[in-house]
């Protein structure tokens, strides 16, 4: 056997052992992908009907937030009503005591100055 006839073997014997090892690694590089696969219709399975259930509730949280924004317009408007009806009461209330107070410090002042003559 001459030093090409070696070498023909040994580079022949170095490239079926390579082609060996690759066509290894592809066999479980198509067992992870098989698995890959498995695992996304899997998430497909699960995680469609859970964001078509969270869009309904954001949807229902939408509604209640617009309904909550109506109540709370309301409230301020109470507030401010509120607020007016009260200031008008005291407006009201304040004038005829005033009136009174003055009376009766007109009817003091009057009560003295006939005591004292």
């Amino acid at each position: 056997m001459t030093v090409w006839e070696l070498v023909a073997v040994v580079v022949t014997v170095c490239v079926i052992v390579t082609m060996a090892i690759l066509l290894f690694l592809l066999l479980q590089l198509i067992g992870v992908l098989r698995d890959l696969r498995s695992a996304a219709d899997r998430l497909a399975e699960h995680a469609l009907p859970t964001v078509d259930d969270l869009r309904v509730t954001l949807d229902n949280a939408d509604i209640e937030l617009e309904r909550l924004k109506g109540l709370v317009r309301s409230a301020e408007a109470l507030s401010r009503n509120v607020q007016s009806v009260s200031r008008k009461a005291l407006e009201v209330g304040s004038l005829p005591r005033i009136k009174i107070k003055a009376m009766l410090a007109g009817v003091s002042s009057a009560f003295k100055r006939i005591r004292s003559e």
